[in-house]
């Protein structure tokens, strides 16, 4: 009887123990992710990525194109610095750049847009580039600072401009969020944009190798507590249901080892307006332009002719 007592004993402490260490394992993932995402360690600067395009070859429009320099004041007092390519004063192009990235790795990804006759804005997300360090909301205050400096940027140069966007990865989820509360965009091209944080979570769980729950749920609880929103208020998916007007040309390499090709085929159904899905073989994230220019180039430029009026 003593024995298997001790026996029921050891094995409920090994059970207690494991599931404790289970449980300081999942805080410790998601913790580590909630960070990574919304307080990483380092964002490039803008010698950074002024070296790394000057080091793409044969790649139209990545030499800097005449810029000036431009600040936007957010209601809230945050100032985000940017510049501008003036080409036609009344047709425009936002470009969002992504995740840790700053305005200058933009470059090689307007040249489209700009011998369509579109004049160029480049600015840095909060947090990022030249703007004061703070947290990162992966597409949420992003997508409002948008909102903003597109209605600045009307004020500037008429309440008739005609305004689309061009988003990567982060900058692309940014800009399909926008279309909820915008249907006066021109157009919208998101390149390997993440359909929401939920599913950018799983994937970097899948990448982990880790189980989803309740590594999933924790993440979300740290990012509510640390960062003050949710997985919901940061959703391309749910935004795109909203839209019905804005034509959306939606770009993703088939080898993104970071948002998964899964999320634009999430976002391409849940689109309810004009679309059109461009699917690049061997590309990785935001790297579609660098496997085929030629055919980058021209897939933006029939989207616009197509749908633009």
């Amino acid at each position: 009887m003593e024995l298997y007592l001790i026996l029921i004993i050891v094995i409920s402490a090994l059970v207690v123990g494991g599931l404790i260490a289970y449980i300081i394992f999942c805080f410790g993932i998601s913790s580590m992710m909630a960070n990574k995402m919304c307080s990483p360690k380092h964002f490039k600067t803008t010698e950074e990525k002024q070296l790394e395009m000057s080091q793409i070859k044969d790649l139209d429009g990545k030499d800097e194109y005449q810029r000036t320099p431009i600040a936007f004041t957010m209601k809230d007092g945050y100032v985000i610095h940017g510049d501008y390519s003036l080409n036609n004063p009344k047709k425009w192009v936002i470009c969002l750049h992504g995740h840790v990235s700053n305005r200058q790795g933009l470059i090689k990804y307007s040249y489209s847009f700009y011998r369509l006759g579109y004049s160029l804005l480049f600015y840095d997300h909060r947090s990022h580039g030249e703007n004061e360090r703070g947290y990162v909301t992966m597409g949420y205050k992003e997508h409002l600072d948008a909102l903003e400096i597109i209605e600045q940027l009307k004020n500037k140069f008429g309440q008739d401009i005609e305004v689309g966007l061009f988003g990567c990865s982060m900058g692309g989820a940014t800009a399909l969020m926008c279309t909820k509360e915008n249907q006066d965009l021109s157009f919208v091209v998101s390149d390997c944009g993440f359909a929401s944080l939920k599913q950018l979570t799983r994937g970097f769980i899948k990448k982990h190798k880790s189980p989803y729950f309740p590594i999933l749920q924790i993440t979300e609880w740290f990012i509510k507590r640390r960062y003050h929103f949710s997985y919901d208020d940061s959703s391309a998916e749910k935004a795109v249901r909203f839209n019905k007007r804005v034509p959306i040309l939606f770009i993703h390499g088939d080898k993104d080892e970071l948002v998964y090709l899964e999320n634009v085929k999430i976002l391409y159904n849940n689109c309810n307006g004009p679309k059109q899905l461009e699917i690049f073989e061997g590309a990785r994230h935001c790297g579609s332009i660098l496997v085929d220019k030629n055919r980058y180039y021209k897939v933006i430029e029939q989207f616009i002719h197509e749908h633009v009026r």
